[in-house]
């Protein structure tokens, strides 16, 4: 992947980069557009991403995305110039994609702060990671039907297996519909709400928490968190007995 563009005529930057010890932050800058995401956000949050995984790189112990202004991400941004030239529509599910793998891949937790909107691509972004700390009247939809799209991103099977087919359904198929992060929780597609305005700092917190235990455990259990969760239970177990047996190795080479 190509770094993202940094000509002079740009005129944002449209990811912030915060570390602090072993957390790593990325904030969606965009308030003005209720941080929706552009062709050049997708690119920088795709290249970030996949630098924070690089060989030599620095990999944080745990990853923190949020959004600027008192919003997560309002999705696409459909206001871009060329948002129906279907080229262009190709270029962006592309970047798209490539965030939600490195997302599956990263060899570390990643935590979702939301407040606001969490709607469409956004609400995908935050489903995508393994934990969402959210403000307790956060809103989550996904209005992909009302300007000609369908979801694109795993949330339609992400709510079906986190929160139930009720829920998958309000959201998809009534118009306007949007679910609080207090009844996600209780269905178990929110990890954790707080405070309207404590997500961010709750989420460091609990990133910070995590990151704090040992990091080949910590991929461990990440990666089977990711892998076991669409398997029957015979093939999970052998999946099981795979990491178990790597910590296990890691351990005897590195004891305590």
């Amino acid at each position: 992947m190509t770094p993202p563009e940094t000509t002079a005529h740009m005129a944002e930057n449209p990811l912030l980069v915060e570390r602090h010890g072993r957390v790593v932050t990325l904030t969606l800058d965009r308030p003005h557009r209720r941080n929706a995401m552009s062709t050049e956000m997708l690119n920088q949050l795709a290249y970030t991403l996949r630098e924070l995984m690089g060989p030599g790189g620095d990999a944080p112990g745990a990853l923190v995305l949020t959004g600027a202004g008192g919003t997560f991400s309002s999705g696409a941004d459909t206001r871009e110039p060329d948002w129906r030239d279907l080229s262009r529509r190709a270029v962006r599910r592309a970047h798209f994609r490539t965030v939600f793998a490195a997302l599956h891949e990263a060899p570390f937790p990643v935590v979702a702060a939301v407040e606001g909107y969490a709607l469409g691509g956004g609400l995908e972004l935050a489903l995508a990671c393994d934990l969402v700390v959210a403000g307790e009247a956060a809103l989550f939809g996904l209005p992909e039907l009302g300007v000609g799209a369908v979801p694109g991103g795993g949330a339609v099977h992400s709510l079906l297996r986190r929160a139930g087919r009720g829920v998958a359904a309000r959201m998809l198929l009534i118009p306007g519909e949007r679910v609080r992060a207090d009844e996600l929780a209780r269905l178990g597609a929110v990890e954790r709400t707080v405070p309207d305005g404590g997500a961010l700092a709750e989420a460091q917190a609990l990133a910070a928490s995590v990151a704090a235990q040992d990091p080949a455990l910590l991929e461990a259990g990440v990666r089977l968190l990711r892998d076991s969760g669409h398997l029957d239970r015979t093939a999970a177990l052998g999946v099981e007995n795979g990491y178990w047996w790597q910590a296990a190795s890691a351990a005897n080479r590195n004891p305590a």
